[in-house]
């Protein structure tokens, strides 16, 4: 179906209001004049005459369609698989990649109507697009009478348009589709018009470098996230496609010495040894190079050993003077944080060895809120990044991948120190009351707040406060203090926090060891609550689950697995424990498409904590009494009674989930990977003190 916006939103008001629309009511939602809906209107008419469907105007009701359920499912569905309006990045992206993939000049004329714009949208594209052509020594070319090409190395095309159809597909619909690849299902979403970036992909190609990589010797790809494994699966499928076209890489020979007698280069040579079993095609020995660059720079491992030949001195040094540099600007010292360090040398490992001309990618929505959330970090970090790896080009996605190890460790800093609050209020515990809520309200750093009248302060140990604050002048007090209005106002707020930074940067006394004594009685419930947690993270899984039509279907068969898995005794039982609390109060997390589903029960056997992704989204309610998509489950269980210790760790699971923004981005976005090591990180942080 070949429709503008306008008409298909037409369509979309009428399908849904079935006893009609006014005209007035069209020219308000859609904000146009009446002239305008008349004349989208004639045109709709002989499009849906296609599906026998009629459009009358009725006085009173105004327009209304005429068919039957078979005609209107059929326009529903149509309407579904239209060409969905291409956004201007997406626009230039495929005016790119057109560019990169033709063998001869294109007309202007040819890719206006390709991309379905006019001549001088293309023109403002391409003015555009150089700017960015410059950064990978590419080179647009302008031949009068036939038109534009783009002249650049074989690897920096292969490089940006694998990178561009990356960025463009999401990782869990590409997962699925790779799984239906390897059930060989016969699956027509691949040729469905919307999908363009994927529709560049040959699927047989891809289908067998899928099948290569699953196989291949996973130790190598354990430490690759999601999104890296998408680029390399997508970047080695484009690359076949090329060899087969017989385009050549140009040799570099400062490139190939970075990967000699590598453990990269050997995984190379036999990825393609795999491949070329499926599908046998002759290619050059800088293939091999090319991919053992992308895999180096994919895997870096650490090096632990400060002795062994792998170990990078200089990288060392530069990771370490840039956590110098951030901590020094940013007034925070995060060199109290051991791991940051070993993050950002993988991190920027990674970065440092990758090829030359990166990879185009766009910022997901969890990279976009981290960059929001801590702006002012963001920019000293990537700031910072430039002046440290002069000559490095860092692509934004890299930048804040590091921003993000600085975040969590300014987060787990934070959280180190308990901050003890007193509040001084001569107006009685109304007051009081009223500035203890605005504090535990705004400042989720103070741990215990204690009231107290004027009368009461010399019985108090002043010195067991971190923080004085008082609604009047003390005049005499020798104590430090703030004063602040009962309601707290913004200005207020800010400055405490900036008094409570201060205090988190104060050494905390290290307790000396000899006076520690760990009676027996404390080491078996240490190793208990140790098992435990070892046993919850090994049952702990992401699936991706099947569809169902309702929550208590789709609970039904959650249950009735884990039955099967030894975790509960009675599915039924449980899937009625799971809904009462769902109806009792909303368990949707805002801003998010995911649902804390939990109950204890007799029937189940053991602690358990698990996330299923489900393909359909469920309306439901969030605990900020707002609505949300759940498109992922949380599914957190316990036996009837819960024992302390359980209680204790699932309780810590439920209550981090909720700490932060970039917290519930984790569970709400994240690879099995990268929770289950943000749950061996919070364990750890808590049991090793």
């Amino acid at each position: 179906m070949n429709i503008s916006k306008r008409e298909k939103k037409i369509i979309e008001l009428l399908l849904e209001q079935k006893n009609g629309v006014t005209l007035d009511f069209l020219t308000e939602t859609l904000h146009v004049s009446n002239r305008t809906i008349y004349r989208e209107v004639l045109s709709l008419e002989s499009t849906l005459a296609k599906y026998q469907i009629k459009l009358v105007r009725e006085p009173d009701k105004g327009y209304r369609l005429i068919g039957n359920s078979v005609a209107f499912q059929e326009l529903q569905e149509s309407l579904y698989h239209s060409s969905k309006e291409l956004t201007v990045q997406q626009r230039q992206s495929l005016l790119v990649i057109q560019l990169l993939l033709s063998e001869e000049e294109v007309k202007m004329e040819a890719l206006a109507i390709d991309l379905q714009v006019s001549i001088g949208t293309i023109q403002s594209d391409l003015l555009s697009i150089e700017d960015i052509f410059k950064d990978y020594e590419i080179k647009i070319e302008r031949k009068k009478a036939k038109g534009i090409s783009a002249v650049a190395k074989e690897s920096n095309r292969r490089l940006i348009v694998s990178g561009l159809i990356s960025s463009e597909i999401n990782e869990y619909d590409f997962t699925k589709l790779l799984n239906n690849l390897s059930k060989k299902s016969e699956d027509n979403s691949w040729m469905k018009k919307d999908n363009q970036f994927l529709n560049i992909l040959d699927k047989q190609v891809l289908s067998n470098v899928n099948q290569v990589l699953k196989e291949f010797n996973q130790d190598f790809f354990k430490r690759v996230t999601d999104t890296q494994f998408q680029k390399l699966i997508i970047l080695l499928t484009f690359s076949i496609m090329r060899i087969k076209q017989g385009k050549e890489l140009e040799v570099v020979n400062a490139m190939l010495e970075t990967v000699e007698n590598s453990i990269s280069l050997n995984s190379s040579k036999d990825i393609f040894t795999l491949i070329k079993k499926l599908d046998p095609f002759e290619m050059k020995l800088e293939e091999i190079y090319f991919l053992a660059i992308q895999l180096e720079g994919l895997n870096v491992h650490i090096r632990k050993e400060f002795f062994s030949k792998d170990y990078d001195a200089n990288l060392s040094f530069k990771v370490n003077e840039l956590i110098t540099r951030v901590s020094k600007q940013m007034d925070w010292d995060f060199n109290q944080d051991e791991t940051l360090y070993k993050d950002l040398l993988t991190h920027i490992s990674a970065a440092v060895k990758r090829s030359v001309a990166p990879m185009p990618s766009n910022l997901s929505l969890l990279l976009q809120k981290v960059h929001s959330q801590y702006n002012q970090l963001s920019l000293v970090v990537e700031k910072n990044l430039k002046h440290v790896f002069l000559g490095i080009d860092f692509l934004p996605e890299e930048i804040i991948y590091v921003v993000i190890h600085f975040a969590s460790t300014y987060e787990k800093l934070i959280a180190r120190k308990d901050i003890s609050v007193l509040v001084v209020c001569s107006s009685g515990i109304g007051m009081a009351k009223i500035l203890q809520n605005r504090l535990k309200k705004n400042i989720s750093e103070i741990s215990s707040i204690t009231t107290a009248r004027i009368s009461q302060l010399e019985d108090l140990k002043l010195e067991n406060y971190d923080l004085v604050l008082s609604t009047i002048f003390l005049k005499g007090f020798e104590t430090e203090y703030k004063v602040v209005t009962p309601l707290l106002m913004d200005d207020e707020i800010k400055s405490i926090r900036q008094s409570i930074k201060q205090l988190k940067k104060q050494p905390t006394p290290i307790e000396d060891l000899a006076s520690i004594s760990l009676e027996d009685h404390e080491f078996k419930n240490f190793y208990k609550k140790i098992m435990t947690v070892n046993q919850l993270l090994e049952r702990f899984n992401l699936r991706e689950w099947k569809e169902h039509e309702t929550i208590d279907a789709l609970l039904s068969s959650i249950c009735f697995d884990l039955e099967k898995s030894g975790i509960l005794s009675n599915p039924e039982k449980v899937k009625k424990k799971l809904l009462e609390r769902m109806n009792t109060a909303p368990i949707g997390l805002p801003e998010t498409n995911m649902a804390l589903f939990h109950c204890i029960d007799q029937e189940v056997m053991v602690p358990y904590f698990a996330i299923y992704d489900v393909p359909n989204s469920f309306i439901m309610d969030s605990i900020d009494k707002e609505t949300i998509e759940m498109k992922r489950v949380l599914m957190m269980i316990g036996p009837n009674p819960l024992s302390e210790i359980d209680q204790e760790v699932l309780g810590l699971i439920s209550s981090t989930i909720v700490e932060s923004n970039l917290n519930l981005e984790i569970f709400n976005t994240g690879s099995k990977k990268m929770i289950t090591n943000y749950l061996n990180i919070l364990f750890l942080e808590k049991y090793k003190k």
